[in-house]
């Protein structure tokens, strides 16, 4: 059983989302470098503390042609600008995973739209996870991160869940 989904059904959802984002006063974004398929994807920036430093997190939520889910890519920045490296980033956001799992869970990829590197949950279950909800969401976006968000310190308000879906 899979939750797939299309590139127009994501790119809906995720305009129906950055709508409730916008009512909620939350700073998500919709980057769409043009109508081609699938050159759109959510934008959402903050800052993480990490021992006595802020790390500034960018998430993106791409839709995967391969496995047609969303999926869920991050870069993190020191405040000089550099970028965390692999090991820097699985402590950040997994310290007390096993080592050999981190590869299966948050690896590096290339990001499909902008083609640079970027670290990503992997997609491969995704599909999976979400079907696992029975009624289907009516926003799969919203499901997702709300999902996959905590493990990489991306926490959605509890006002999202207080929308009212129409029927």
């Amino acid at each position: 059983m899979s939750d797939s989904m299309t590139w127009l059904e994501f790119l809906s959802q995720a305009k129906e989302f950055l709508a409730m984002s916008l009512d909620l006063n939350d700073s998500w974004q919709l980057i769409e470098k043009d109508n081609q398929e699938p050159n759109s994807f959510l934008k959402y920036t903050q800052k993480v503390k990490c021992a006595n430093e802020l790390i500034n997190v960018e998430y993106h939520i791409v839709y995967s042609i391969s496995y047609q889910v969303p999926m869920l890519y991050l870069q993190a920045h020191r405040s000089d600008g550099g970028l965390l490296d692999i090991e820097a980033t699985w402590n950040l956001f997994m310290p007390d995973a096993p080592r050999s799992d981190l590869y299966q869970m948050l690896t590096p990829m290339e990001h499909p739209v902008l083609f640079r590197p970027f670290m990503a949950l992997h997609p491969c279950r995704t599909g999976e996870i979400l079907a696992q909800f029975g009624k289907q969401s009516k926003n799969r976006i919203l499901t997702f991160i709300s999902v996959y968000g905590p493990y990489v310190k991306l926490e959605l308000s509890n006002r999202y869940g207080l929308i009212k879906e129409d029927n």
